[in-house]
């Protein structure tokens, strides 16, 4: 090898003064765009000198401008093997292996390269020039969703520079992505030690600590990043997402206008005031914002998500409407994503059943309240359950709810195929989907089709909108059986009785044994649903309530009303209406003491055109009678079943005048309100709404036959 280089050397030495001088002419043509002739004359200098470095270099990069990187690997290599004391060619050979994603013998070339040493000017700049291109690819990967080749070229560079800060942020972020969030916070910390009034870092910080569930940290971090630069416009939408979260929806509302107003084109700015706007009531203006989102980024899953569940508490657009922009949701994410292959799932249709449950609120939610009875009375002999939990933050409920799964996965960190692929591999028989397009949902999982019957359930009181999605489970007291089929993508299953049992949460009060008006003197009605269900013609009603009963007064709880903004918009909602507001009390929504509420008011009022669900279940369980409208779909029938359910149609009425009217005269009528009170709890726990071993059949039931059916299509598919 010595032998050959001195050979080298000695046959540029002869042919210096006439070689250099067609390199020089060469490289001349190159920079004027004249690459034939500067092809032509690196030719020549190749032949009077074969391993001329220099000739290769240029014919390398000539070859990779016209005929791709491929072909200008042999010529880096002959250049780098003439003079490798010179750091470019190096330079060349490692980001043409990078551009060519050959990123192991990048790696290996780069090692190599450093451990000759980094004694001059050169050399190190040429580390930290490749160290640069690396990050800036991987910084592309990530962009582009190819989140393993990302952290392949993030441990690249910081594997050669420790001290990388973008890389270390890189690899935070793409752990981020993944689920390993703990590694993902050492990460960020670590990039942020390394450059501390670095905006974008803690940014990046705020956004993993909300995923974490840690909202307070969030903020923290997230008002340093703006502290740091206040025209990041990332993070003051991340700012509205989190202070969305613990419901401060002036401060969501400030940080998400702000980030519009510095990044018109953000479309997570779009969708958080969306939110935002769809919590505080203002429904079309929420609508406009999503559509917004989605104007700025087509592929915004969430907005168009989003906007559908504003649509269902929207007044004004038909149901028609919203089944439409479900069906435009299923054609434009989810079905072509449908994989079309035979399962080999087990086709005795008697046998055991693995029945997988996806979703984000197995946790201190609702949800759980409803599906946990439904584990308990499944019968574990023919029903096998598998949890797939979508959301990273899991709490005691969640330990709570692992005893009645015979699996658990927590998929928040798997990407929608990995997902897929893992419930795939479960051989899980029926999934159900508990969220729908409420948050955290992973409806472009179920839209692989991993499962042979996949059925959407509990979470969504609508259409999903997915070809992939089998069947919705509902009951006659929800869903009309005459409904027209184009309201929904899935075959409607309607269960013989209810379809949820209901539990009140152990440590709840007593039902308070006298009314509140035996001490007041006056009856007090109550709304505890969220501000966004109250349509303005429930508002109207509520007006025309108090209007009849000129001593009556109104209890209603609402998000951030302590906020002086937030008040003044609420209560500038309720005069317009014709509420006086002098007689309504609004109280800040609550965890704490939530159920001792119930002992403010005499008489519930359901909200409309979006009834109560949980929030209605908890009244009649606290001995608080509801009076409720009775709608066209099962978004605004849920209070009117309910009251069906435990044996108070009577308080269930079809008009807005009805609905005026039972209230004020059962406000008229004390007895017969002490009468409805007394025992009312009692009712409720005796009524299907609690009979949990029923309903643990009927679903079991429902099960085996949608398997059965499966079988038989199947079978003449």
């Amino acid at each position: 090898m010595l032998e050959q280089r001195r050979s080298r050397t000695s046959e540029r030495a002869h042919a210096t003064d006439p070689v250099e001088r067609i390199l020089a002419k060469a490289v001349a043509h190159a920079a004027a765009g004249r690459f034939q002739k500067a092809r032509s004359n690196l030719q020549r200098v190749l032949e009077a000198a074969p391993y001329h470095a220099g000739a290769h270099h240029e014919l390398g990069v000539l070859a990779s401008r016209s005929d791709g990187p491929d072909s200008a690997i042999p010529h880096f290599v002959a250049a780098l093997r003439a003079e490798p004391e010179y750091p470019r060619h190096w330079l060349a050979l490692a980001v043409t292996l990078l551009v060519l994603n050959r990123l192991g013998e990048a790696r290996a070339l780069m090692e190599q390269f450093r451990s000759r040493g980094l004694a001059d000017d050169a050399s190190r700049a040429v580390l930290k020039e490749f160290a640069d291109h690396a990050f800036a690819r991987g910084q592309e990967r990530y962009n582009a969703g190819d989140l393993s080749t990302a952290e392949t070229l993030a441990d690249l560079v910081i594997g050669l520079d420790e001290t990388h800060a973008n890389a270390t942020h890189l690899a935070g972020a793409v752990a981020a992505g993944k689920g390993r969030h703990q590694q993902a916070f050492d990460l960020f910390s670590i990039a942020i030690y390394r450059e501390p009034d670095n905006a974008a870092y803690f940014s990046s910080l705020g956004a993993l600590l909300i995923t974490m569930g840690d909202h307070t940290g969030a903020i923290s971090a997230l008002e340093k990043a703006v502290a740091l630069d206040p025209d990041l416009a990332i993070a003051h939408s991340n700012l509205a997402g989190v202070y969305q979260r613990i419901t401060q929806h002036s401060a969501a509302v400030t940080h998400a206008r702000r980030a519009i107003a510095l990044d018109p084109g953000l479309s997570n700015a779009h969708n958080n005031l969306g939110c935002s706007l769809k919590s505080l009531g203002h429904l079309r203006e929420a609508i406009a914002s999503f559509t917004q989102a989605l104007a700025a980024d087509p592929s915004h899953i969430t907005a168009h998500s989003n906007r559908l569940f504003a649509k269902l508490y929207a007044e004004g657009i038909s149901h028609a409407d919203y089944a439409a922009d479900a069906r435009s949701f299923g054609a434009r994410f989810a079905d072509p994503l449908r994989r079309r292959r035979p399962f080999l799932n087990d086709r005795d249709p008697d046998r055991p059943l693995r029945i997988g449950f996806v979703s984000g609120d197995l946790c201190t939610h609702a949800v759980a309240r409803f599906i946990e009875p439904l584990l308990r009375h499944l019968d574990q002999t023919q029903f096998k359950a598998r949890a797939y939990m979508t959301q990273a933050a899991e709490d005691a409920v969640s330990a709570r709810l692992r005893q009645w799964f015979d699996g658990w996965h927590n998929i928040a960190g798997l990407d929608d195929d990995e997902a897929a692929d893992l419930i795939e591999a479960d051989a899980i028989d029926i999934l159900v989907d508990l969220s729908g397009h409420s948050a955290g949902h992973r409806l472009l999982v179920f839209a692989r089709k991993p499962a042979p019957v996949q059925v959407s359930y509990l979470g969504h009181p609508a259409t999903t909108g997915l070809s992939a999605m089998d069947y919705r489970l509902t009951d006659s007291g929800l869903d009309l059986r005459d409904q027209p089929k184009s309201l929904h993508t899935e075959t409607v299953w309607w269960l013989p009785g209810v379809s949820a049992t209901y539990e009140l949460p152990e440590g709840a009060p007593p039902a308070r044994p006298r009314p509140p008006f035996e001490e007041n003197g006056f009856i007090t009605f109550g709304v505890m649903n969220r501000f966004e269900k109250i349509g303005d013609g429930a508002l109207q009603a509520w007006a025309t309530i108090l209007r009849a009963l000129p001593d009556a007064r109104l209890f209603m709880v609402v998000a951030d009303v302590e906020t002086p903004e937030i008040r003044a918009q609420v209560e500038a909602r309720l005069s317009e209406a014709g509420l006086p507001i002098e007689r309504v009390r609004l109280h800040p929504r609550t965890t704490t003491g939530y159920y001792a509420l119930y002992h403010e008011f005499d008489i519930a009022l359901d909200s409309f055109p979006y009834n109560g669900g949980t929030t209605s279940c908890d009244t009649l369980s606290m001995g608080v009678p509801l009076i409720a409208l009775r709608g066209g779909h099962a978004v605004a029938r849920v209070g009117s079943s309910l009251l069906a359910t435990v044996g108070l149609d009577e308080l269930a009425v079809e008009t807005p005048e009805e609905y005026v009217a039972c209230a004020v005269a059962l406000a008229r009528d004390p007895d017969r309100l002490r009468t409805l009170r007394a025992g009312l709890r009692e009712r409720v726990f005796a009524s299907p709404l609690m009979d949990h071993a029923r309903f643990a059949r009927e679903m079991g039931e429902a099960f085996r036959s949608m398997w059965k059916l499966w079988i038989a299509s199947a079978h003449t598919a």
